[in-house]
């Protein structure tokens, strides 16, 4: 039964001798609004967007540095496909018009990535590329890239320059175009891996002095043209481009060794003040835990990767990777603002913790929406999105439509806390119109039934709840019954499951 709701006549309440967890829920401690933005994809389709009803949908990724607006079906997949160029199937006039207006359509908040790199595709013949061979066929320059460089193409073999007038045109089509009203514009994609992912368009390693001129060039000209979106940059991949350029430790050293992002963010700050304007509203980064973006699942690793999403918010939590520190991140990133650029907020605009066809997956993505929500996320799109009926779609609508109705996790944050064990994820939400109350409890043990005790001392009323469950148990839908909780009810959580508890408010 897709995404909808069955109910289960199983009572879940448990005895108050069983509890073995206490869950806290306090609606009058650590209380703040949940962006309605973290609730993102990535190039989502309209069925998907229709099941899952989310906030924000991005025009994004590795492909979108080199679309050809003008032609509107035409890009260069870079070394990600042989340095191609293709049209990725479309068959209408303008993939980026269509994009917005289906987005906007269906009620979610458009991202829209602008190439800043210089070369787009010139055509969408998939036989046009950077390195033929002399058979006709395309190569990769043997895997070259700017730190181990090789083959040298002809830009222009494959490309066309793309400059800031071209870029602002399109700009001034799109914000011309009736109801086009585009929330959020990203300053291209990656600009630390120019040259590795475009290699044949920019065989040397970016610099700081690069990535800056880039983003305060662009952004200037977008700001003139659209000055109510929000101007996202430097959409730095991955942990160790937030602290260094591709240039390596010469170009770190020239800049007095100081760190790439908050070196980054006083550079836009100062211009921004001679300017009397921002250009930079939004940070934007990618995070990936290392290791885990794929689809393994294996205990070990199923178990490592229901850890990791502690590194978004525990300063305790020593990566269990290369990486071998504790890397906080949400909390660090929110400091780096507040100390170098007042004001900015923090966006995600690509994450995935994998394996989200498993139940497992799902899990983690549910924990990691709920840390967002918990930790002050101002904008977050899940990279690229969830299949249709998959575990990690079933994760995702229990924030977005849980109900298949139009049921949301609350808007305002509140205190969920647990004592007893670390295999409980809790996060609950009080809604700021309506009162009503979501809890959501997240079992990581695999194995093991957890019994939790729910102590409310505020805010959670007695009487009828309705609790949405997903589960190992039943992985092709969610389920639905009612319970009567009150303030020191108890409950039980299956092995491997997601449970929200949807209080409505009381009159």
């Amino acid at each position: 039964m897709s995404g909808a709701a069955s109910a289960v006549a199983t009572p879940q309440a448990a005895q108050p001798s069983e509890a073995s967890i206490v869950v806290q829920i306090d609606a009058a401690q650590a209380v703040h609004p949940i962006s309605p933005w973290i609730y993102g994809l990535s190039g989502a389709p309209e069925d998907v967007q229709r099941e899952l009803t989310p906030t924000l949908n991005r025009w994004g990724g590795n492909q979108s540095t080199r679309y050809n607006w003008r032609l509107g079906n035409a890009w260069n997949a870079g070394s990600d496909w042989f340095y191609r160029n293709g049209d990725y199937g479309y068959r209408g006039k303008s993939a980026s018009d269509d994009f917005v207006s289906t987005t906007l359509a269906l009620k979610a908040d458009v991202l829209l990535t602008l190439p800043t790199l210089g070369w787009v595709a010139k055509n969408n013949d998939n036989a046009t590329c950077s390195f033929p061979s002399s058979s006709g066929e395309c190569g990769d320059a043997a895997k070259a890239t700017c730190d181990k460089p090789g083959d040298i193409a002809d830009p222009k073999r494959a490309n066309v320059p793309s400059d800031v007038a071209s870029i602002s045109e399109w700009v001034r089509h799109l914000t011309s175009q009736p109801g086009f009203n585009i929330r959020f514009f990203a300053m291209d994609n990656e600009p630390d891996l120019w040259g590795y992912t475009h290699y044949d368009v920019h065989p040397t390693c970016t610099t700081y002095d690069e990535i800056r001129d880039h983003y305060l060039k662009y952004a200037s000209a977008v700001r003139a043209i659209a000055p109510e979106a929000q101007l996202l940059g430097p959409v730095t991949c991955c942990w160790y481009y937030y602290w260094n350029s591709a240039a390596g430790s010469a170009d770190r050293a020239q800049h007095g060794n100081v760190d790439f992002l908050p070196w980054f963010l006083q550079q836009v700050r100062e211009h921004d003040q001679q300017l009397g304007k921002r250009t930079l509203d939004v940070l934007d980064i990618h995070y990936y835990p290392e290791g885990l973006y794929n689809e393994d699942a294996d205990p070990a690793t199923m178990e490592h990767r229901l850890r990791s999403t502690r590194s978004l918010w525990d300063r305790t939590y020593v990566d269990e990777s290369w990486i071998n520190e504790p890397v906080y991140l949400i909390p660090r990133m929110r400091q780096l603002l507040d100390e170098h650029y007042p004001g900015t907020q923090l966006g995600i605009s690509e994450w995935n913790w994998g394996a989200d066809r498993t139940v497992g997956g799902a899990l983690a993505l549910a924990d990691v929406l709920g840390i967002f929500g918990r930790e002050g996320v101002y904008l977050a799109s899940y990279w690229r999105y969830p299949e249709l009926n998959s575990p990690g779609f079933f994760a995702f609508k229990l924030f977005t439509n849980y109900d298949g109705q139009g049921g949301r996790f609350a808007d305002t944050s509140i205190l969920a806390s647990s004592q007893g064990s670390e295999k409980l994820g809790v996060y609950a939400a009080k809604g700021s119109a309506d009162g009503k109350l979501t809890v959501l409890l997240i079992n990581k043990d695999a194995d093991q039934e957890l019994t939790v005790q729910l102590d409310a001392r505020q805010g959670l009323p007695a009487g009828q709840a309705t609790l949405y469950r997903y589960s190992q148990a039943a992985p092709d839908q969610i389920t639905h019954e009612p319970l009567q909780l009150g303030g020191q009810s108890t409950l039980r959580l299956p092995a491997y499951s997601l449970s929200l508890l949807v209080f409505e408010a009381t009159k």
